[in-house]
């Protein structure tokens, strides 16, 4: 049996893993410029010097600004989406399930502000001139409280209130989420403390108490 072949680097090549510990030092700057700096203001130029790499180098891995913005985009969303995963139990109850949903957000706000700041970037930020953002991938994590939502109710295990539909259920829902999140990513501007888990769970309680009864 002949011997496995190993591929040599060419001449002149950086090895793979320093090829890929530049490829993510770029997107690491890149993604402070653009969560700072905005897509108008930031230049690939510029980006290579915060790196402290040349700017044929940044041109290699990323052809454009554009194509950098999207694997910015793309790194970021999978972050977010893996975090929120992880803190949701498979088998849990509706509110065990909400609560970890919710928390994971904070934990990600917590651990990535650039990365929610990009985000509050491509949701709110001005739009002339920035290429657009494929944000389909978050629509697991909606799919995932939609259905959750819809198994309690059906089975009697949440039962809303006259008046409330899944629909007002879910939408209060997220803006509750969304709301804390917004709260955590501006709080150290303004010297305050963000929400402690003990804080969001309560108000998660209010919210579900105000929309129904929980039998599970």
């Amino acid at each position: 049996m002949p011997p496995s072949l190993r591929k040599v680097p060419a001449p002149g090549s950086a090895p793979p893993d320093a090829a890929s510990a530049n490829e993510q030092r770029i997107l690491q700057h890149a993604l402070h410029s653009f969560a700072t700096r905005g897509y108008a203001a930031t230049g690939l130029r510029a980006i290579a010097a915060d790196a402290q790499l040349t700017a044929p180098m940044v041109n290699y891995y990323f052809k454009t600004k554009e194509a950098l913005y999207q694997r910015v985009g793309a790194m970021v969303m999978d972050g977010l989406i893996a975090v929120v995963a992880a803190a949701c139990p498979q088998a849990g109850t509706l509110a065990q399930v909400l609560a970890g949903n919710l928390l994971g957000h904070l934990q990600f706000c917590a651990e990535r502000p650039e990365a929610v700041r990009f985000l509050f970037g491509l949701l709110y930020g001005p739009e002339e001139g920035r290429p657009g953002f494929d944000m389909r991938g978050y629509a697991v994590v909606e799919a995932r409280i939609r259905q959750r939502f819809d198994r309690a109710i059906r089975s009697g295990g949440f039962v809303l209130h006259a008046g409330v539909t899944r629909a007002d259920a879910v939408e209060l829902y997220q803006g509750l989420v969304m709301s804390l999140v917004m709260h955590d990513a501006k709080a150290p501007n303004f010297g305050k403390p963000r929400t402690e888990p003990r804080i969001a769970s309560r108000r998660l309680g209010i919210l579900l108490a105000g929309l129904g009864k929980l039998h599970e």
